[in-house]
Order: structure tokens, then C-alpha cells, then sequence
């Protein structure tokens, strides 16, 4: 089974980004297939492992409920880009149900590992 580790803190400059760049790239290096969902609506992280835009990002999987989308950025690290839309989804998804449940209903189908892609 596969572990999740979480990243956050509100304040801004603490060094988010660059420690989970830095430890998804470390994971991978070390065998270990690693997915990294970029949920920062300045999509810094997806700016700086590919620096590719994205015809789905996890905006639009939290938006629909469904299909989280996953980029390859090397051999075992992969990526669910983020966007600036991500920005207004807390005001979009205020009028749903179970919307404190819209992450875990996209990442859960993934099996809490990253065997199903890649």
C-alpha cells in the first residue's frame, strides 16, 4: 500500500514548493513510483517540474468529480498539474454535497498508489 504525505502551511515563502520537488524527485530516485498532485492555484510546482500547461488539471477533476488527471515528468515521478482556476473552486463547489469529500472522491479511485498508471 502506498503512503500519502501531505505538504501545507497557509503562509507563503516557507518553502512548499521546493520541498516537494525535492522529495518527489529524491522518492523517485530511489525506485519508488511517486505521484505529486499540485493543489496551489499559482501552479508553481507544475510550472517548475514541467512547465507545460495542461488540458486537465486538478481543477477540473475537483470540479467534476471525476478523472484525476497524471503527466509523466520522469520514469517513476508523475504529476497532477494545477492551474489558476484552481483559485475560485472553493467558491464553486460551495453549493455542493459532500464537497469537503471532492479531493478524496478523485484520489481514492487511485488505490492510494501510483500501479495504476504509469
Amino acid at each position: 500500500m502506498g503512503k500519502i504525505i501531505a505538504i501545507a502551511n497557509h503562509k507563503g515563502g516557507v518553502g512548499k514548493t521546493t520541498s516537494v520537488a525535492s522529495m518527489g524527485a529524491v522518492l523517485a530516485q530511489k525506485g519508488k513510483k511517486t505521484l505529486i498532485i499540485d493543489l496551489d492555484a499559482q501552479a508553481n510546482l507544475t510550472g517548475s517540474l514541467s512547465g507545460e500547461e495542461y488540458e486537465r488539471t486538478i481543477y477540473d477533476a475537483l470540479r467534476e468529480r471525476e478523472g484525476l488527471p497524471v503527466a509523466q515528468i520522469s520514469e517513476r515521478l508523475f504529476l497532477t498539474p494545477s492551474c489558476l482556476d484552481l483559485a475560485g473552486i472553493e467558491l464553486e463547489l460551495s453549493s455542493s454535497m459532500s464537497r469537503e469529500f471532492a479531493l478524496k472522491d478523485v484520489v481514492e479511485p487511485m488505490g492510494h498508489t501510483v500501479d495504476n498508471y504509469g
